[in-house]
């Protein structure tokens, strides 16, 4: 925007929007290696994800035990925000005897050499000289085998984590199959319950705190054991060296006196040693709907698992963030790359727009020295890159989207301002120059707010969902009818009310410190407004009933029951009387 008059600032000084096109140039991808094998990883878990469709046996051939870890994970051009790297994990069913020597199986043997191809991989992309960086890891371990084993070669990477893998690159534990463990537990009991007559709302209560224990008793508490003792390896080999014992702790193979030390000795020590534990987070998923069958109707989730309606997807995504603490730049490649949440695109959304204010005055208005008119369409391009949406025929680019979605959110007095604002520069004669300082950072706030708002709920349309029938539904492609039906949504919804105004009743137009009050406050407003049409809208036939909306009053009335149970009729406020359909 051109020069504002009446701030503190008094400068004439351009600034120089960065160009949508190297937003995400500091790290375009997203890389993470994950290691599971056929039996505890299946093609669900990326497109629950990164929202791509694979075939199943795609994603097979990538776990098992010939695959060249250096070959990323074919993605056909879904998802170009990630790049997947995969290898075998380090348990092998063993076919040996129980009388042989562990170090004499050739399972242990295979497991052994997968860890040194591993601890290689990890050592040169996690180099400061790598063009490829690797930013997360995922141990993935199939919960539908509780008798399983950890083998000999697990407990040594995670006794050494912190000396193969750096600080930074967070490693998560995954329990896949999850709803496989539910399902058994489901079958082995629920029958004998029923036939007791218990109700199915205890039904459903017992057997979550049913199989919250049998996990626990039978695979949560081995794992929970061997996390308390990450790097405990690396700890204990640094004792013994300063006692003057040397290495005693190496790992060898195949019965050889020769001890091979995988890990980076002193500088793994240094980091399990230097601040804080190393943590390696849990995540159960699978399923997400699956499990939730004719015993109440309610998922039999623990309380552990926050993202119950994605099926634990939707924590993994959260807990990868969470570990993602060094840098900010591989922070917004994740979320960008992420096709699970769109609540993580719409905050890091937000904390882009607030990069478009000034509050080094105390209070929150337009940068200095751009136009709304260069602002609006450098925030929508960059905002359309964090959702990351499967826009095939590049729909989205379309740069009269940006008027409407705006003329769609705003009411006809403020559509003057809105056109005004996207067509005139802040030093011409017009309407929108005769607004103060203060009205113009609110009516940014709130055009920006309108564009996450739309991305949102276009995410929630497009990003794979669970279907009980039929599974997981592949992630849909971005049409031109997908992008009206929402502004149509948005133009005739009770959403924009409730956006506009918590933006407009804000305090931190005229006192405001930090930036991330103006971010928290937009994305607060879009979580707000999507809240309030998730109680006004039925969306994608997810109700039983009609929902009929008065514009006035924007009252809705549910006619959902009429199948229900209940009294013979119902009397509404407005005196209309409902008479039940037999």
């Amino acid at each position: 925007m051109g020069e504002e008059t009446g701030t503190s600032r008094g400068t004439t000084n351009s600034v120089e929007l960065t160009p949508p096109s190297e937003f995400l140039a500091p790290c375009p991808k997203f890389r993470v290696l994950v290691l599971g094998n056929p039996e505890s990883t299946k093609q669900e878990l990326f497109s629950r994800v990164f929202g791509v469709d694979l075939e199943k046996k795609l994603v097979s051939d990538a776990f098992s035990a010939t695959h060249d870890i250096i070959i990323p994970l074919d993605l056909q051009g879904q998802n170009k925000r990630v790049e997947i790297f995969t290898s075998p994990n380090f348990f092998f069913s063993s076919p040996s005897s129980p009388e042989s020597g562990e170090e004499d199986d050739p399972s242990y043997i295979l497991a052994y050499a997968t860890l040194r191809i591993v601890t290689e991989f990890i050592k040169s992309h996690t180099s400061s000289d790598t063009d490829a960086p690797l930013h997360a890891i995922w141990y993935c371990v199939s919960a539908a085998d509780p008798g399983r084993p950890i083998s000999a070669v697990e407990q040594y990477f995670f006794h050494h984590l912190s000396g193969i893998v750096p600080a930074h690159v967070p490693v998560l534990l995954l329990f896949t199959k999850y709803d496989e463990f539910v399902s058994q537990v489901q079958m082995d009991w629920i029958k004998s319950a029923q036939a007791k007559g218990m109700s199915k709302v205890a039904v459903a209560h017992i057997l979550r705190d049913l199989v919250n224990k049998k996990f626990e008793d039978t695979i949560g508490k081995k794992w929970g054991q061997l996390l308390k003792e990450v790097d405990s390896g690396l700890m204990l080999e640094k004792a013994r060296r300063e006692s003057g014992f040397g290495y005693s702790f190496g790992f060898g193979y195949g019965g050889s006196d020769r001890k091979d030390v995988l890990h980076r000795g002193d500088a793994g020590e240094d980091a399990a040693e230097g601040g804080r534990k190393r943590e390696v987070v849990r995540v159960l998923v699978g399923g997400g709907g699956e499990s939730e069958q004719d015993w109440g109707g309610e998922p039999a989730w623990g309380e552990e698992l926050a993202g119950v309606e994605e099926g634990g997807y939707g924590e993994l995504v959260k807990r990868t963030l969470e570990g993602l603490r060094e840098s900010k730049e591989v922070r917004r490649a994740f979320a960008a790359a992420q096709r699970c949440l769109a609540g993580v695109s719409s905050e890091f959304a937000a904390e882009l727009a607030s990069t478009y204010f000034d509050v080094d005055t105390g209070h929150a208005r337009k940068l200095h020295g751009v136009d709304v008119r260069d602002i609006m369409p450098d925030f929508y391009a960059k905002a359309v890159q964090l959702f990351n949406l499967r826009d095939v025929s590049s729909v989205l680019e379309d740069p009269n989207h940006l008027v409407r979605i705006l003329e769609a959110t705003f009411g006809v007095h403020q559509r003057i301002l809105v056109d005004e604002s996207l067509s005139h520069s802040s030093t011409e004669p017009s309407i929108f120059l005769g607004l103060s300082p203060h009205e113009r950072a609110v009516l940014l706030a709130q055009g920006m707010a309108a564009v996450i708002l739309f991305l949102h709920k276009l995410a929630d349309v497009q990003w794979p969902h669970r279907d009980n029938s039929r599974g997981v539904l592949p992630p849909a492609t971005i049409t031109a009818r997908d992008v009206q039906r929402v502004i149509d949504e948005i133009e005739r919804g009770t959403e924009k009310r409730e956006l506009l105004e918590e933006i407009e009743s804000s305090p931190i137009f005229t006192s405001c410190r930090m930036r991330k009050e103006v971010a928290d406050l937009i994305h607060r407003a879009v979580e707000k407004a999507d809240k309030g049409a998730a109680s006004h809208f039925t969306r994608e036939a997810r109700g039983k009933g009609t929902v009929m909306v008065d514009n006035s009053d924007l009252q809705e009335i549910s006619l959902s029951f009429v199948n229900d149970k209940g009294p013979d009729d119902m009397v509404l406020p407005n005196g209309l009387r409902i008479l039940p359909l037999n």
